[in-house]
């Protein structure tokens, strides 16, 4: 018997001899989450399932049986989820989203899925997009047919397959930002400033992290997704020496892209409280250059008056000349 909690969509696998503990459940919880699938494209047919509602399918040895129809075929296929679960049935929801905005809308609603299942013709690029936006997503890609290229044979390789091995349903969640750079060319995502510098965050390249600053029109959206990788590095749960060594630049480095989404939306009043309040030397050069930047592209005298300014300001925090503000 399976009891479903709607409110928090969670189930309980009841057996005769009482609550399952799922194989490699987290703390030994007899509490699943209700797992949410996604189908991304206009060629898959769900017609079968109540598009975001409740829904139960079959388990066979511990594998949940999604069944669907892609492109012309009135062929039924199957995606295969592991649930750890000795039960015959479990259940899930189904979403598709037949383009980025679909799937952009239902994220910002809240309605995340935990895995994306996609065509393999679907651009690299929108699957680089899609996991450095959310980078617990599972992508799983639906390979039509037999694919010898060279292509393949790499990302076969790097999921430890033989370029032979069976199988229709490629996990692109183990193939990382650096390995598609490695077997693609890096011009690709030349316009795409979050991919590089995760790219570059993953080689310790803190200097070209750097110039992203000066080759990019960065956009908020932009140095949140930079800002949540150099979190994630900063904090450095596992330990690692090689992060501990460079912590004090990486914090720096994520102060100078906070700073600069001030500069870029001109946001007075704000960045002049931080030049109050005044920067590292450090972070005062990254600015610095920033500014500098701003200023040459500038169409506005206002607007480049107070940016000469702020590189003033900027220039003195960098030779320890800042200014103390007397209060009464």
């Amino acid at each position: 018997m399976v009891k479903v909690r709607l409110s928090k969509m969670t189930y309980v696998v009841f057996t005769e001899a009482g609550p399952e503990v799922p194989k490699g459940a987290k703390n030994n919880s007899i509490v699943s989450l209700v797992p949410k699938v996604g189908f991304f494209g206009e060629d898959f047919d769900l017609s079968h399932f109540h598009l975001g509602e409740l829904s139960f399918v079959n388990v066979k040895t511990g594998k949940m049986v999604i069944p669907y129809q892609h492109g012309f075929s009135n062929e039924i296929k199957t995606i295969y989820l592991g649930t750890g679960s000795q039960s015959d049935v479990l259940p899930v929801v189904i979403h598709h989203f037949r383009n980025k905005e679909e799937l952009m809308h239902s994220w910002e609603k809240g309605e995340q899925v935990q895995y994306l299942v996609v065509d393999e013709e679907i651009p690299r690029g929108d699957m680089v997009t899609f996991k450095i936006r959310y980078p617990s997503l599972n992508i799983l890609v639906i390979k039509k047919r037999i694919n010898t290229s060279a292509e393949a044979q790499a990302v076969s390789k790097q999921m430890g397959q033989s370029p032979s091995a069976k199988g229709d349903v490629v996990d692109y969640n183990k193939v990382r930002a650096t390995d598609v750079a490695k077997n693609s060319n890096l011009n690709m995502y030349s316009e795409n400033p979050v991919f590089l510098a995760r790219i570059h965050l993953r080689n310790m390249e803190l200097d070209k992290v750097k110039q992203i600053l000066l080759d990019f029109k960065l956009g908020a959206q932009d140095v949140s997704f930079i800002r949540t990788f150099l979190d994630v590095m900063i904090k450095n749960e596992n330990a690692k020496p090689e992060l501990e060594a460079m912590k004090g630049q990486l914090i720096a480095l994520n102060e100078a892209f906070r700073l600069s989404v001030q500069i870029l939306d001109f946001a007075v009043d704000e960045f002049e409280r931080e030049l109050d309040r005044g920067f590292s030397k450090e972070i005062s050069s990254m600015i610095y250059a920033v500014l500098a930047k701003e200023q040459e592209s500038a169409t506005e005298i206002e607007k480049e008056i107070v940016l000469w300014e702020w590189k003033l300001r900027a220039r003195n925090l960098m030779y320890g000349r800042q200014k103390k503000t007397e209060t009464a």
